[in-house]
């Protein structure tokens, strides 16, 4: 099996990146390939999605053919990242709209109605997020951050969401519920 972790942090010392090193350790200690592609520091970045007519998005770019080729490859993606605002952060909604495309995750045909064909059918996804509110309070307005992923972004491609995992209160954490934490990464990855 082979993993794509994809992370969105501008920091190099938050908890982000050590949950993407235990799951990249324990996913390699497994006999799994495993790839991370952090959102900030790739060289990779892509522009905001910018076009004028829908035709243009088909025009070879080769950052957004280069990450299309890494999902491609990839039987499992892992994205890891802060909620900020009740919402991924900006980088990584700008990963969706500029990578997940018509064409390359779905398609409409003359045969579909409501929902395109979904063309990343057969990939799974892990979910890893941090926050520093109380977890319970995404889940009292429904979670909207959740359902937006799993149907929205995941769904709509055919991507099957394996885990989602939220670890709240990040401003209070001890070094030793971090650890706990990262255990759980750990179970996850196993």
């Amino acid at each position: 099996m082979h993993s794509l972790i994809i992370t969105a942090h501008p920091s190099t010392k938050g908890f982000t990146p050590a949950m993407a090193q235990r799951y990249r350790e324990t996913k390699e200690k497994n006999g799994h390939t495993v790839e991370v592609l952090d959102l900030y520091k790739t060289d990779l970045k892509m522009g905001y999605l910018d076009y004028e007519e829908k035709a243009d998005m088909k025009k070879p770019d080769a950052i957004r053919d280069s990450i299309q080729a890494k999902i491609t490859a990839a039987d499992e993606l892992v994205f890891i990242f802060p909620i900020w605002h009740v919402n991924v952060p900006a980088i990584l909604k700008n990963f969706f709209d500029t990578i997940f495309t018509g064409g390359f995750a779905y398609q409409y045909t003359k045969d579909t109605f409501l929902f395109p064909k979904k063309l990343l059918v057969g990939k799974t996804a892990r979910v890893f997020c941090t926050c520093d509110a109380f977890g319970i309070l995404y889940w009292l307005i429904g979670n909207p951050l959740r359902v937006i992923l799993q149907l929205g972004v995941f769904g709509w491609c055919g991507i099957k969401v394996k885990s989602y995992t939220v670890f709240d209160r990040m401003r209070k954490k001890s070094p030793e519920d971090c650890q706990k934490m990262l255990e759980k990464v750990e179970k996850i990855a196993s």
